[in-house]
């Protein structure tokens, strides 16, 4: 029901004021499902609506003088939400950011080969003591002690 009063306002002046039956036409649903729904969009904070009426003409003095139309409908943000969306935008605190830091790192270490590794140091006689060693470890029996059968 949100979604589609969302969809149907008016993107250039903002205007809501379908009738409750074209509503429920549109969402395949029944008018008093609609009136009910409405009602709790109310109650929730997330919908508002002004009652219109209209004057008819040539009426006599004795019989009504308005007929009422479609609810014009105010589309509203509760504070509750307001205060969520604030939440999920505002900039990470310091120790959420060193967090995620640290987890991308970790990520990255874990899916980076040696030679990534030894690539990423910025020192070259670091690097390339760092690449004698490796290269040294590769050379080395394995741990069982058996060299491969050649």
């Amino acid at each position: 029901m949100l979604r589609c009063l969302l969809r149907l306002r008016g993107r250039k002046d903002g205007r809501l004021d379908p009738t409750y039956q074209w509503i429920a036409d549109k969402i395949h649903k029944s008018r008093s499902a609609v009136v009910e729904a409405v009602a709790r969009l109310k109650a929730c904070g997330f919908l508002d609506w002004i009652r219109r009426c209209v004057p008819i003409e040539d009426a006599l003095p004795d019989e009504q003088q308005s007929e009422q139309i479609s609810n014009a409908f105010i589309l509203l943000q509760p504070p509750s939400v307001r205060e969520c969306v604030r939440r999920m935008l505002r900039k990470p605190s310091e120790f959420v950011r060193a967090v995620a830091e640290k987890l991308a790192r970790q990520k990255k270490l874990d899916t980076a080969t040696v030679d990534d590794v030894i690539a990423e140091v910025q020192s070259p006689e670091l690097r390339a003591i760092l690449a004698r060693v490796r290269a040294s470890v590769d050379s080395a029996n394995p741990p069982s002690g058996h060299t491969e059968a050649l």
